[in-house]
């Protein structure tokens, strides 16, 4: 059986059985709400970009807060691979703990670059839309239980990773060190110093944190 990889929003959507009409009016507001946020963002801002009427877009979405998780939660669900034998694979073959942080670092970088816009709205939502963190918690907590728990229990063939640590704590510091590093390198470039030198840095940092002892910093893998 042929294996569905999310590769980027547009992708998904070119893939999606709906009117042409909704289409339009997701991919206006993911535009607008990356670049002027949800709240600087009117629906006749969207209806306009998408060349649609506003009627159109509350046909499909009754508020504009809908039609913000219809934008997000394709995202937001494939963050955390679907492709799981593929993924899980690749993790196995890992032997050392910085190889395993290495690989979910560059796989989940390429993931975010490619859905960019949807990362950034995502992130300024999580800290005032209540909705979007609910979708967070429940992708945590019900959708991905076996993705958590197959996750934890590759990293614990590792002798050096911290006993106390579990599955979401994993996740937390992996997708936080990689979302400051976007912002980071949307709003400051100037303090960074070139992709492969910065994740191999980010690499190094998550090894420390997740690690039972302090590690010396490591060679780019």
């Amino acid at each position: 059986m042929a294996v569905d990889i999310f590769v980027n929003y547009q992708d998904w959507l070119d893939q999606q059985t709906m009117p042409k009409g909704q289409k339009a009016a997701l991919v206006a507001a993911m535009t607008l709400f990356a670049e002027r946020g949800f709240d600087g963002t009117a629906t006749s801002d969207i209806a306009k970009q998408a060349g649609i009427s506003q009627a159109t877009i509350f046909k499909y979405y009754h508020t504009k807060q809908d039609l913000l998780v219809a934008v997000v939660k394709p995202v937001m669900s494939h963050f955390f691979p679907k492709y799981r034998d593929q993924f899980f694979a690749g993790l196995a073959s890992c032997s050392t703990l910085e190889a395993m942080v290495h690989f979910i670092v560059t796989e989940r970088y390429h993931f975010i670059m490619a859905n960019l816009e949807a990362v950034k709205i995502i992130v300024v939502e999580l800290l005032t839309s209540s909705d979007i963190r609910q979708l967070l918690k429940a992708l945590l907590l019900t959708d991905d239980t076996d993705f958590l728990a197959k996750l934890l229990e590759l990293f614990r063939r590792m002798p050096a990773l911290r006993s106390d640590i579990n599955a979401v704590d994993l996740l937390r510091i992996i997708a936080g060190q990689l979302v400051f590093y976007i912002v980071q390198a949307h709003y400051v470039p100037g303090l960074l110093q070139g992709e492969q030198q910065d994740l191999s840095k980010l690499v190094a940092q998550i090894v420390r944190e997740i690690s039972q002892v302090e590690l010396p910093d490591s060679e780019p893998v």
